[in-house]
């Protein structure tokens, strides 16, 4: 599955393969393995939650991205968070094409990533400081797609038209 993430935000974030399978080394001018990818967060086009708003997303990216860009994207987890106490959902996705993130395919290799649920608190709570996070778990992929079908659904019975 394929989605269209608006992304509003962009921030560091400490994920990176421990493994060097993105192929840069510690040594590389600029390597991402030093310093971490990008997280953009954003809005996935033609869905809407039990809200009435566009599913929220997380994207793990080579480059940072700026706000209004859209980035082809495929969901690789669904992250469960607390927000200030009230449950939320985010879909945690990767660019669709990218090999760099062909390995990452849900939360085990998001966790060989550094990407597990305190690091992920960390990161949404820089891309939204207002609110306290806390990740209370990820599913995989399978539940993310579910989610993104609920949420087509929703939107297609709003505004009668396909996405």
């Amino acid at each position: 599955m394929e989605v269209t993430v608006v992304v509003e935000a962009t921030v560091g974030a400490p994920f990176a393969p421990a493994d060097g399978s993105d192929g840069w080394t510690q040594a590389s001018a600029g390597s991402t393995r030093v310093t971490g990818y990008p997280v953009g967060a954003g809005l996935i086009d033609a869905t809407l939650t039990e809200d009435g708003e566009p599913t929220a997303a997380l994207v793990l990216m080579e480059e940072p991205a700026l706000p209004g860009r859209s980035v082809r994207a495929r969901p690789v987890a669904l992250v469960h968070a607390l927000v200030d106490g009230r449950p939320r959902a985010e879909v945690m996705c990767v660019p669709a094409h990218d090999p760099n993130f062909a390995a990452l395919t849900g939360p085990v290799a998001l966790r060989e990533w550094h990407a597990d649920e305190e690091t992920l608190a960390v990161v949404l709570h820089r891309l939204d400081p207002d609110h306290h996070w806390r990740v209370e778990h990820c599913e995989g992929p399978v539940a993310a797609e579910a989610l993104l079908d609920e949420a087509r659904d929703a939107y297609e019975r709003f505004t009668g038209r396909p996405e």
